[in-house]
């Protein structure tokens, strides 16, 4: 701090102590809300019985409409979804295939699902729900 004396040039150097502290803040706001946030993408139907799977998944999820997705990314059609989950297998152990299906997504959407991960010969599904109020896991 020049006291009595003329400034000769600019201040060159920027206090960013304030912007990391905002920035910290934030990343614990959105470490601790991404969990509550990030649930099931469509209303799953209740399950009283529920298990746990470990290991390596796929998340495929049916919507209402019909329209699948595959780990986030809408597919056109099901010879994808084979071709997907052909490769997949054939690359690891043998993932589960989690199937997110809306309560009100109609039967034969959640068919053709399951129907394309046989034809890839996926060993193992597992189709989404809710734990029911009441029920425990085992």
């Amino acid at each position: 701090m020049n006291v009595g004396r003329p400034r000769t040039g600019a201040i060159a150097d920027i206090n960013v102590t304030p912007m990391a502290d905002v920035m910290i803040v934030l990343l614990i706001i959105f470490m601790v809300a991404t969990p509550i946030i990030a649930g099931a993408p469509v209303k799953l139907p209740d399950a009283s019985h529920l298990t746990e799977h470990k290991g390596e998944r796929i998340e495929i999820v049916v919507r209402r409409e019909g329209g699948v997705e595959l780990d986030g990314v809408p597919l056109a059609g099901s010879e994808l979804l084979v071709e997907y989950l052909g490769a997949r297998v054939a690359a690891s152990q043998s993932p589960v295939v989690l199937i997110q299906a809306d309560r009100d997504a109609s039967y034969s959407a959640v068919k053709r699902v399951v129907a394309a991960c046989r034809e890839a010969r996926v060993a193992e599904i597992a189709l989404g729900a809710e734990l029911r109020p009441g029920s425990a896991l085992p």
